[in-house]
């Protein structure tokens, strides 16, 4: 489970049910605030959504959400939460400020409904990585269709819990190298998706989701086994079905037989060229040892 995650689980757990429920009331009152002070502009393309950043913004959702005065809402809840505060998604750290740190867990909120839809179907589904991520991406695009004013608030960023699941993608990929940078490019990517939406609010999900998709692709598609693997799986495979297979059932053509014979005489001379240093130097399994396909290794098909 990622941090946000927890955080998210442990913000909406039932023993903090009356501070959570301020939470949800405070996050619909900026989206009435957001609402009520932008609005889509034309472009030449059609109609975007213009860059969003209001003066005093926890003031204005302080009156939205009809409190008392307008204290700054972390103070607000560190005093009157009802149940069990919630600890501050930022955590303690001074270099963010109240409306950012707001603002983040706002976006967490409206986009987990999304984020946990995609994670029923991928597991109904059975999804590989890759199609879970193509799936997480259309439903991020989604979310910034549906909450266009909060995905276009300056900073302009993806919600704190992307760039966290993207690790999640490229940790179950397979992928042994590029971790770190393939993660930001993921990241990048989902910004990509959320300003596309933005720019032009005609905009489909699935739309967003294909100008990125084959970038998506070649940093989670699971890597191609090395060609001598596959020729040694076929072999395996091809052996293994001549010797059960069934009465009345043909595996091989007799033409395909001779073709097959003549082919494994010539790659039988080349293999014999092989030095002993090459062999000496090579690397992988133990000889003898089986080759196997890791468990839970994607398929790699993809939608």
């Amino acid at each position: 489970m990622t941090r946000t995650a927890r955080w998210y689980e442990d913000a909406s757990r039932a023993h903090r049910a009356g501070a959570w429920t301020d939470r949800i009331k405070d996050y619909a009152a900026l989206r009435a605030v957001l609402a009520g002070n932008t609005q889509a502009e034309p472009s030449a393309t059609g109609w975007r959504q213009p860059p969003v950043d209001l003066p005093r913004l926890l003031k204005l959702v302080a009156e939205r959400a009809h409190y008392a005065g307008a204290e700054p809402v972390y103070r607000r809840y560190r005093k009157e939460q009802r149940g069990q505060p919630i600890t501050r998604w930022a955590g303690p750290d001074p270099a963010v400020r109240p409306t950012q740190a707001f603002l983040a867990e706002a976006k967490i909120a409206g986009f987990w409904p999304y984020r946990e839809g995609v994670v029923l179907v991928a597991d109904e589904l059975d999804l590989t990585t890759l199609e879970w991520a193509f799936a997480y991406l259309r439903a991020l695009a989604a979310w910034a269709l549906d909450e266009r004013p909060l995905a276009a608030y300056q900073p302009v960023s993806v919600p704190p819990c992307v760039p966290e699941d993207m690790a999640v993608f490229v940790a179950c990929s397979g992928r042994q190298t590029g971790g770190p940078a393939a993660v930001a490019r993921l990241t990048e990517l989902a910004g990509e998706i959320i300003r596309a939406v933005l720019d032009d609010v005609s905009m489909t999900p699935l739309g967003a989701l294909n100008a990125v998709r084959d970038d998506v692709r070649q940093l989670l598609a699971p890597p191609a086994a090395p060609l001598a693997d596959q020729a040694l799986r076929a072999v395996a495979e091809l052996s293994d079905r001549i010797i059960h297979a069934g009465d009345g059932e043909t595996v091989l053509t007799p033409d395909q037989a001779d073709q097959l014979q003549v082919m494994l005489h010539s790659l039988t001379s080349l293999l014999a060229s092989v030095t002993p240093l090459q062999r000496a130097g090579r690397t992988g399994a133990p000889l003898g040892s089986r080759s196997s396909v890791p468990p839970g290794k994607d398929s790699g098909r993809d939608h």
